[in-house]
């Protein structure tokens, strides 16, 4: 039975979500999920995002202009029966020691609940047991919008409606608003401290992940904040996107995929670079599955975001610990530390302050560099390293091999899509001019909404470093673009086959590895 069939049969025995299509004129049409809908102006669908939560998604606008996400969900029961059922939860579990896993925690909360909601009335239980795991265990009013695997960011500006940006449908308002500091205050330090980073008056910027992975920047008081405190959640699936979805999607094309699939088999440094929420770190992710599988990789971030497939993978985060220092561990220290692990790659979360140079220092001395950057085309990256205070000599810069730049941007339909505009390999710097020179092997075609490759003879990269790594004469060059029109193919063949899962397009490169890429390609054709 397919979830809509799941849904049709929701809205007739579940009372609260038949009690609130009763009051809907125009009844919504339920669906297995919204991504069908893409690109529709007029849309009124019901689909459901977690037990007992369902969403109402439609096109009418609100008064300041945005389309509507409502959430569906069961009514809140009385703070006084919250309140003496916690109160009565405290005394039971005592110094019970509870399960590690959030699995077993839920569990372990709903074997408790039941002894204690007993004499209750079973619609009462029910409603109870709801908001007490999903305001204990969970993000409280916010659950709902974290289980939407729909929805990139969630947005809280002060107190008022919470916002989000939806994969379909792009920025919406929800149903769900917070109109009290004091609750809304609560809400944050809760979040916070799930995130075992818990903000105060002492410190009241934080950026954290919580525990499902989503990133996420609280900002806490009014002196701070004119409008309340607030706080923007940036969503990440626990299992990344891989290159196949970006090729789908449109913002990567097979050709660059088998150019960056090779420029990873060799240890170039890359930088991806572009402004915020232009998917730098899903770029970035997606292509660790080119890393050779034998490398050892060592990532370094503020806050974990990044998966490696590799089984020789560190992952290590900074620790803040307030005002006074003492104890901090920055990504400068991680990078330091890295170079005495020997990895192959060292994978930086993104660069902004002097862990920037240290980066350089590392590439000079052999080890490869992939990392984010905020800079929107090559001169102003140039400018970022070289200023303070990054401070990377101008003459070092040249140890960056690639700098691949994307943005997002509105289709001709108004909706927000990520393109790579352009692929830089930096060849050298200019001792005269101080000027960098480079070659643009991708560029992006804004008419076609296609990125071109320039072809035979477009990539210094290629034909320069590489060719002789492996020993190949100029008058052979054409072997090297053959294998990028090889691995492209490869690529297109797992998109044919809808190998959209980044651990299963992981899979697929491995056997190219122990049978080859000929080989490979016919599996895969007959799979």
């Amino acid at each position: 039975m397919s979830e809509a069939a799941d849904l049709i049969s929701d809205m007739d025995s579940v009372v609260f979500l038949r009690d609130y299509l009763a009051s809907l004129e125009e009844k919504p049409t339920p669906v297995d999920g919204p991504n069908k809908y893409k690109g529709k102006k007029d849309y009124n669908i019901l689909y459901k995002v977690w037990d007992n939560v369902y969403v109402h998604a439609f096109s009418a606008r609100s008064a300041d202009g945005y389309t509507q996400y409502k959430v569906i969900e069961p009514q809140r029961p009385s703070i006084e029966s919250l309140d003496k059922t916690e109160e009565m939860f405290a005394k039971l579990i005592g110094l019970k020691d509870p399960p590690k896993d959030v699995e077993g925690k839920e569990k372990f909360i709903r074997q408790q609940l039941a002894l204690i909601l007993g004499q209750f009335r079973s619609s009462d239980r029910f409603l109870i047991t709801y908001h007490f795991i999903r305001d204990k265990l969970f993000s409280g009013p916010l659950e709902p919008l974290i289980r939407d695997n729909n929805i990139e960011d969630i947005s809280i500006a002060g107190k008022g409606s919470v916002f989000i940006v939806h994969k379909v449908f792009g920025t919406m308002q929800t149903s769900i608003s917070i109109n009290d500091s004091y609750e809304l205050n609560e809400l944050i330090i809760m979040l916070s401290e799930k995130a075992l980073r818990p903000v105060s008056h002492n410190r009241p910027i934080i950026d954290a992940s919580l525990p499902d992975g989503s990133r996420v920047n609280f900002v806490f008081g009014e002196d701070v904040s004119r409008r309340g405190s607030n706080m923007t959640i940036r969503k990440f699936s626990k299992v990344p996107v891989s290159i196949t979805q970006l090729i789908t999607s449109g913002s990567y094309t097979p050709m660059l995929g088998a150019y960056m699939w090779t420029m990873m088999e060799e240890g170039m440094n890359v930088f991806v670079c572009g402004e915020t929420a232009s998917g730098k770190t899903t770029t970035l992710n997606a292509i660790t599955t080119f890393i050779p599988p034998s490398h050892k990789i060592v990532s370094i971030e503020d806050t974990p975001e990044l998966t490696v497939p590799h089984a020789n993978w560190i992952s290590e985060v900074t620790r803040d610990v307030g005002t006074g220092g003492e104890g901090a561990i920055k990504l400068f220290d991680l990078l330091k530390a890295a170079l005495r692990q020997r990895p192959n790659y060292i994978l930086v979360g993104e660069i902004r302050d002097k862990e920037g140079n240290v980066a350089f220092q590392a590439m000079q001395t052999g080890h490869s560099v992939m990392a984010t950057f905020h800079a929107a085309q090559l001169n102003s990256l140039v400018q970022r390293l070289t200023s303070y205070p990054i401070e990377v000599p101008r003459t070092h810069v040249s140890n960056l091999n690639i700098a691949m730049f994307q943005t997002a941007l509105y289709d001709k339909k108004g909706f927000l899509i990520r393109r790579i505009l352009e692929l830089d390999e930096i060849i050298d710097v200019d001792p005269t001019s101080n000027e960098t020179i480079f070659v643009p092997p991708f560029q992006y075609d804004p008419i076609a909404d296609k990125l071109v490759f320039g072809g035979k003879g477009a990539s210094y990269l290629l034909e320069n470093r590489i060719a002789t790594k492996r020993g190949i004469e100029r008058r052979n060059i054409g072997i090297l673009y053959d294998e990028l029109e090889q691995k492209a193919t490869f690529l297109s063949y797992l998109v044919e086959k809808k190998v959209f899962n980044y651990f299963e397009v992981w899979n697929w490169i491995l056997k190219t590895k122990t049978v080859g890429l000929e080989a490979a390609m016919k599996v895969v054709q007959g799979s």
